[in-house]
């Protein structure tokens, strides 16, 4: 759609910090009639109603119809918004391109109530010069199967937090109980309950010492040829095996083989997490600050650039208007026929993948070049770990020589073995190991096969089987991702809720998500009593549910219908038995109400309390 460059455009976009960036775009590519406002996030919210079910501003017999109204603090943006499209000839809403982000421009046309004819939906992925006049010369259609998902995806959640919360409020003292929220609390109690159910097995492994030119080496044993070995179950057979040992050591074998190494996709918002909280130690929160910061953009010599593609996505694919930019790259870089296809990773059965993966915006940017315009040192280490995994996601394997030698005792055997890169491949830019990793080793020394050790001596050493470590902050959103919790635009709001002080479900120590006994119990509570309601199984069917209804396959009464009366069911059978029901005060005839004293014990106490002081304890 063409748009002539002296017309009164008007863009929204949902943040603050993209309007600089996208003005200074247009205005040089002469659009200078152009302005740029943001709807500064969500401009509506779900208001309660007390004629409502359960105070939700949902109306399930009313079709679920919902009481959507401005948020209290956007009512000046909206209003500075209904200004300006009044003024403007062309109107374009480029809020994000997700089931958040259509629900937004949803609502700037129902609140902001511009002329439809002049609205144009306006999806970038990159705040790029070209992918910004991209976006504004070839608009997409609003699309109403999104924003039903979308909106379907607030009722629910409404629903069952106005439903449950009163519940585990009234019978735990916890605050609040959701969707998301408490399936995400149920996968750290069942790792909770792995770590308890765990069955610790002591085992040993044995270790021959050797010298060779003032080297030290150790080689593991790995029993015999006729019963081969991992470990030694018991001291007293670590204590035969060196018995029967001589002291005589050869090497027996030298195997030789080129093993290669392939580089990872892309980032996807849960990888990239993963990532900057292994090399850098970032929390999910620390991680997404700077991620945004990148996307929006700096100032690289005067000129305001997005340096990343959208950072909440669960792709790992890259657009083809990109890798030939990439092959150039590459090409100039490291040298004709370097380039590959970019890798793809597996294809996750709950991925939307409305986005492409999170990349660069440009692979000459080089995180030495930008570091004359980047002053925050962590953002520029976060941009280098993007850069060096798109650029390394199209590069060929590293090729590295293993050497294994087995050395004999009699019958016994032992392995040491030296890894040595002999290409680098991808890892010329960049690698996903430790420096210090153990397997990385290349052995200073070679040896021969024949050749007799030297200072040979036998170490056994006891271990102990570990269970699964607790999650931490971006390993759990990695979990949330793979269990269908969720979406990418929402998983740091659902780790955020769980580990909220306010709530007191869980703490982060010592990088580890741990429950606390209240969230224990919650969540106990909440799989025991509503067991239809809270369960992974569950919560992962319902975004399949939301996800139909975005493709239309499904529609917002469908899914709607199907939900509430599975919550009325559940519901039914625990406010049958709320204790303080059609009970009253036997002392003066005002209604009982449920308590709780200090020990966390319930029990009935007369609501004109301290007037009347009658309790009935449960």
């Amino acid at each position: 759609m063409p748009v002539s460059k002296d017309s009164k455009i008007l863009i929204i976009v949902e943040s603050p910090n993209k309007v600089k960036t996208i003005t200074e775009i247009l205005k040089k590519a002469g659009y200078n009639k152009a302005r740029v406002m943001a709807s500064v996030g969500h401009i509506m919210q779900l208001a309660d109603d007390k004629s409502s079910f359960k105070n939700s501003g949902v109306w399930p017999d009313k079709n679920f119809k919902m009481n959507l109204k401005i948020a209290a603090e956007k009512e000046k943006v909206v209003a500075d918004l209904k200004t300006q499209t009044q003024i403007a000839e062309h109107i374009f809403i480029a809020s994000d391109g997700d089931r958040e982000g259509e629900v937004i421009a949803w609502s700037l046309i129902k609140f902001v109530k511009p002329d439809v004819k002049k609205c144009y939906r306006m999806i970038t992925h990159e705040i790029t010069p070209k992918a910004v006049i991209h976006a504004l010369e070839n608009p997409v259609e609003f699309d109403s199967n999104v924003t039903d998902s979308g909106l379907a995806r607030v009722a629910i959640d409404k629903l069952l937090g106005y439903a449950l919360s009163p519940i585990v409020k009234t019978y735990l003292g916890a605050k609040s109980a959701g969707r998301c929220q408490s399936a995400g609390l149920l996968i750290l109690e069942n790792r909770e309950q792995e770590i308890e159910n765990f069955n610790y097995v002591k085992y040993y492994d044995l270790y021959l010492s050797f010298n060779k030119n003032n080297n030290s080496y150790k080689a593991k044993y790995i029993g015999t040829e006729k019963n081969p070995l991992d470990h030694l179950s018991s001291k007293n057979e670590v204590v035969e095996v060196a018995n029967d040992c001589t002291d005589d050591y050869k090497v027996l074998k030298v195997n030789k083989r080129i093993k290669k190494e392939g580089s990872k996709p892309p980032f996807c918002t849960a990888t990239f997490q993963q990532e900057v909280a292994s090399k850098l130690g970032l929390s999910v929160e620390a991680a997404q600050s700077c991620a945004q910061e990148l996307y929006t953009g700096i100032s690289v010599g005067g000129e305001h650039v997005g340096l990343i593609t959208y950072i909440r996505t669960d792709a790992t694919d890259m657009s083809p208007e990109f890798t030939p930019l990439l092959e150039q790259y590459i090409s100039e870089t490291y040298g004709k026929g370097v380039y590959v296809s970019p890798k793809v990773g597996k294809k996750d059965e709950n991925a939307q993948e409305g986005h492409e993966c999170l990349r660069c915006t440009d692979p000459y940017m080089t995180p030495e070049k930008l570091s004359q315009y980047i002053k925050k040192d962590l953002l520029l280490k976060v941009y280098k770990i993007i850069w060096q995994r798109t650029i390394a996601s199209a590069m060929p394997d590293a090729k590295i020589s293993e050497t294994t030698y087995i050395i004999n005792n009699k019958e016994h055997l032992f392995n040491l073995v030296s890894n040595e890169i002999v290409d680098m491949g991808y890892r010329s830019v960049y690698s996903y190991r430790d420096e210090d990793d153990e397997d990385e080793t290349a052995l200073t020394t070679t040896f021969d096969k024949g050749e007799v050790l030297q200072d040979c001596s036998l170490d056994g050493v006891e271990k102990t089987t570990k269970p699964k470590a607790r999650y931490k902050e971006a390993t759990f959103v990695k979990e949330l991702q793979s269990s269908g919790i969720g979406r990418p635009s929402t998983f740091a709001t659902i780790l955020k809720t769980i580990i909220d002080p306010y709530r007191n479900y869980c703490q982060v120590i010592n990088k580890e998500l741990v429950l606390t006994d209240l969230g224990r119990k919650t969540i106990q509570y909440l799989t025991r009593t509503f067991p239809e309601l809270i369960s992974i199984e569950y919560t992962k069917n319902m975004e399949k549910d939301l996800d139909d209804i975005a493709t239309g396959k499904r529609t917002f009464n469908d899914v709607l219908t199907a939900f509430f009366e599975v919550l009325s069911n559940s519901i039914a059978k625990v406010t049958e038995t709320v204790p303080e029901a059609n009970k009253t005060c036997p002392d003066c005839g005002s209604p009982m109400v449920t308590r709780r004293n200090r020990w966390g014990k319930l029990f009935l106490g007369c609501s004109n309390y301290p007037k009347c002081t009658k309790i009935i304890n449960l």
